[in-house]
């Protein structure tokens, strides 16, 4: 292959022949439909030029004059016999494509030539330095069409399964009932699963790289003709078009800041999850190996390989950051906390592959803007975090809950905070310097994990401590004592299942189980003393009358039958819980039950006694079932 000068300049004529030949150029590259007629026209025009152009010997004052002209007359035969062939030279063989490099030496060997000697004013000189400049034009027109082929032809496809960016988590909505997180199993791939698959993706191979070397050639040669501008030209366009294609197949659409401010929640949260993706894809994988590709195509020319990298890259990093910057500009809910840590955790891990996209001074701009944004969304998550406390103490209702079953405010939450161990490292950071009282006072020992008096840990256990004063205040609007009882029981139960089933033990702690366990625990207790204490009075018998004997059995009968018909309406949701309060009353009431009749059943008389053992054993079981309305009590035993 031949090997070309980048530092030969090679300058135009100022005669009027000149300017008309590179004029016509002109036009045919503004032209590519008549461009195979043109081109035909213009090199036989050149060629019959040359046919006849006679060179006295005795005029000629270079003796190396004619070897140019054969020289030239083959070099744009060669230039010629690729003007119908619509191929390319890389698929035609390496030695085509040689051959069509050497021609183009030659012709530049021509220009170089004349350039070395003193103007002549003999006019067929001029016409063949002319001549030589147009074909110059021309060749350097078919390499650019070259370039534009085999970049398009040669070009990597995205592997569509690392492009998905679609999630299996169930989406948090949020309104201000906090109704929304359930009790689902939520699976999703973790963050860390993200970065393994964006590991496996490092410098990917845009193009292939079978065809680097001819594509280095296309440059070197256009270089050394000084066509470096259309050659970036030609380069940027199309790898700019590629990015745009890529970011497309991502299905990153480009949003204005005002349609940002606009979207309902459904639509950003799932906008803020694809950019969260999106934007690590980018910076970490695709534009890595853009510049890799710029490197190895235009790494002699360092200077033009950064300014062509820059003008590839920037319109879908400007998209990307404008995205960003239009997000920060909303208000700071509860419900976009997730999506704040998820975006501003993404911007803080490719501030190191964004400094090494654009280290130079002209990069400098986009390398600001990335660091700016990771900065805003910092600030604006932790203002986020902060303001889903006072949502919470803010939650104030009018009326009790029903059935005294687990709250949605304590479902929101729980089920929230379970969600943020993911974002441990980032939200260490953000709180660091942040004061919060914690309900438990720091401890060290061997069986104290680290984690336990992290900032993290102790900004969500002072959040579950507003929850709980939330909780309290919800249950005295309840009359009776026995279902405040049950309210408290059912919600910090739930807490401490949250808790000890998900990472937030690990910062909560086994002192804080503990200390909620028996919590619980003393509602548990409170609620059996509030129902059960009265009624179980009316089995105690001290050598009573028989009247006496039956009117407590009576009324045993009609206490019964009231918490019966109200406590069968209440809920207990947690079946272990729900199991464990069953057993522990059954023991209690059957067995007092149980021996009242045992001592005083012949007195009271078969037909004054509505309930057996039996009965009220089964009876039990439908307690906190929370049922639409009681079943039929059991029907009297009575004649």
């Amino acid at each position: 292959m031949a090997e070309f000068d980048s530092k030969v300049p090679v300058s135009g004529m100022n005669n009027h022949v000149f300017e008309a030949c590179h004029h016509v150029v002109k036009a045919l590259r503004a032209s590519d439909n008549n461009l195979d007629a043109n081109l035909r026209k213009l090199l036989s025009d050149l060629e019959m030029h040359l046919s006849t152009f006679g060179i006295a010997d005795t005029k000629v004052e270079d003796a190396g004059f004619s070897e140019i002209k054969k020289r030239f007359k083959e070099a744009v035969k060669r230039i010629r016999s690729w003007e119908t062939n619509q191929s390319t030279m890389f698929e035609a063989g390496l030695s085509e494509a040689d051959q069509f490099f050497q021609a183009l030496y030659d012709v530049q060997t021509v220009l170089v030539g004349f350039k070395a000697l003193p103007m002549k004013t003999n006019q067929m000189e001029k016409d063949v330095y002319n001549q030589a400049t147009v074909a110059l034009d021309i060749a350097m027109l078919r390499l650019e069409k070259e370039l534009c082929d085999v970049l398009h032809q040669h070009k990597r496809h995205v592997q569509p399964d690392y492009l998905a960016v679609s999630s299996r988590r169930k989406d948090i909505v949020y309104d201000e009932s906090f109704v929304s997180l359930d009790d689902e199993v939520i699976v999703e791939a973790s963050s860390h699963e993200d970065d393994e698959q964006i590991s496996d993706f490092y410098n990917s191979d845009l193009v292939d790289p079978i065809v680097l070397p001819h594509i280095k050639a296309i440059a070197n040669a256009m270089f050394a003709c000084e066509y470096d501008q259309p050659f970036c030209e030609a380069f940027i366009g199309v790898q700019r078009e590629a990015l745009e294609e890529y970011m497309v197949t991502l299905e990153m659409e480009r949003f204005s800041c005002v349609d940002v401010l606009r979207m309902d929640w459904e639509d950003l949260n799932g906008a803020m999850r694809k950019w969260t993706k999106v934007v690590k894809i980018i910076t970490q994988v695709y534009l890595a190996s853009e510049k890799q590709l710029c490197d190895q195509i235009l790494g002699d020319f360092e200077s033009i390989s950064t300014a062509c990298f820059i003008e590839i890259s920037k319109d879908a990093i400007l998209s990307l950051l404008n995205f960003g910057e239009a997000v920060v500009l909303r208000s700071c809910k509860p419900e976009m906390l997730e999506r704040f840590l998820s975006m501003y955790e993404v911007s803080a891990e490719i501030l190191v592959d964004v400094d090494n996209l654009f280290p130079d001074e002209t990069g400098s701009s986009l390398r600001i803007a990335f660091h700016n944004l990771s900065k805003k969304l910092a600030d604006h998550t932790t203002t986020t975090f902060l303001k889903f406390k006072d949502a919470i103490a803010s939650d104030e209702s009018t009326r009790p809950f029903h059935g005294g079953g687990i709250h949605h405010l304590t479902r929101y939450v729980m089920n929230y905070l379970k969600l943020l161990p993911e974002y441990t490292d980032s939200l260490n950071s953000l709180l660091q310097n942040i004061h919060v009282d914690d309900s438990i006072p720091e401890k060290t020992g061997e069986d104290v994990l680290p984690s336990t008096f992290s900032p993290m840990a102790r900004h969500l256990r002072s959040i579950v401590t507003t929850l709980e004063s939330s909780l309290e205040r919800k249950a005295q609007l309840y009359a009776d004592e026995a279902l405040k009882s049950i309210f408290l029981m059912n919600n910090f139960r739930y807490m401490v299942q949250k808790v000890k089933g998900s990472e937030l033990r690990r910062l909560f702690g086994d002192e804080w189980i503990r200390k909620h366990i028996a919590s619980y625990q003393r509602n548990v207790t409170n609620y059996e003393r509030s129902t059960w204490s009265s009624i179980l009075a009316l089995l105690r018998d001290n050598n009573d009358s028989v009247r006496t004997l039956r009117e407590r059995c009576r009324l045993f009968s009609l206490a019964f039958d009231d918490v019966y018909k109200n406590q069968t309406r209440w809920s207990v949701p947690d079946s272990e819980l729900r199991d464990d309060l069953h057993i522990s009353t059954s023991v209690k009431v059957v067995q007092s039950y149980r021996g009242f009749l045992g001592r005083n059943a012949v007195r009271i008389g078969e037909k004054h006694i509505r309930y057996t053992c039996e009965d009220i054993e089964n009876m039990l079981l439908d307690l906190f079932e929370c049922l639409p309305s009681p079943r039929s009590l059991r029907s009297s035993r009575k004649r």
